[in-house]
């Protein structure tokens, strides 16, 4: 059964995700799978048995966490009594506790089941109450094997009427954007490529990538409601946050490139950046392993 996987921490920002995650699952026809990630061992879903041995406050701690889902699981089946009519689909929510990195329980659970995308809640320093601290946005972002959905604290679900999809025009945005059409589907959904380009490039270089880009879209999908919009910026980040601020999308898609040991340590990505300062949902898709795992919406 296709799965929204949504990672809590059980701050505020996190409980809100979850909502727009249900609601998200609701109009998909998904499941829901609640995780909480902390430094110990494993707890399979729902009412399984730890599967090793761990220290006192690490069985105090999952014990604890496990019945905080329990609770956040009663309150998101209260609302879906209250917004799902007889007859429609009714996701089944489930919870687990995995014991970290964050990382590797995102991908273990993506591994063992049909994942459509992990949620996530925007960081808010000092709002972590997991064992885990840091910045987790980013850390997941940058690791997980499955796409992204990044939700910014306030802003609340509402049937997606465009999707603004930012790429450079290469065979893997052409991949994305087929998969992307599926969860389209589901709203009748514009999808808006755009394309940030530096401002003192040509028009012929833009036009002739844009062309064969196109080209290679209409070999590979049959979506009517797709568009382009360029965008003239020596700043990706720029460019995109004016989009976001000037256009009404409902959505912003990226995918988001793995980057050396060096890049991680001295600068952000794009994607990173976007995700500090966040105005609308953004999906983020795994350049790395894009081509072989994307989801079927």
């Amino acid at each position: 059964m296709k799965t929204i996987l949504v990672m809590t921490d059980f701050s505020v920002r996190a409980e809100h995700a979850a909502h727009y995650a249900l609601k998200l699952a609701q109009k998909v026809k998904a499941n829901l799978l609640l995780c909480n990630v902390f430094l110990g061992t494993v707890h399979e879903p729902a009412t399984a048995t730890p599967i090793s041995s761990y220290p006192d406050d690490y069985r105090t701690y999952e014990e604890g966490a496990i019945a905080e889902m329990a609770e956040l699981a009663a309150r998101l089946n209260r609302q879906l009594n209250v917004d799902v009519a007889e007859g429609a689909f009714r996701p089944a929510i489930r919870y687990c506790c995995k014991g970290g990195p964050m990382i590797d329980a995102i991908n273990d659970i993506a591994l063992t089941n049909h994942v459509l995308m992990a949620v996530i809640g925007t960081h808010h320093e000092g709002g972590l109450t997991s064992v885990l601290l840091g910045n987790h946005t980013s850390q997941v972002i940058d690791g997980a094997n499955c796409p992204v959905l990044v939700v910014p604290y306030q802003t609340f679900f509402k049937d997606i009427k465009k999707m603004a999809f930012a790429t450079d025009l290469g065979q893997t945005g052409v991949e994305v954007l087929h998969c992307l059409t599926g969860l389209a589907k589901h709203f009748d959904a514009e999808i808006l490529i755009t394309h940030v380009a530096e401002e003192n490039g040509t028009d012929y270089d833009n036009q002739h990538l844009v062309k064969h880009f196109f080209n290679r879209v209409a070999a590979k999908t049959n979506y009517p409601e797709v568009y382009y919009q360029a965008i003239k910026s020596n700043s990706v980040t720029n460019g995109l946050d004016w989009l976001t601020e000037h256009t009404d999308v409902d959505m912003l898609v990226l995918i988001h490139h793995k980057r050396n040991f060096i890049k991680k340590i001295f600068e952000r990505s794009v994607t990173q950046k976007m995700a500090a300062n966040l105005l609308k949902p953004m999906l983020v898709f795994p350049s790395m392993e894009i081509l072989e795992a994307l989801p079927v919406f």
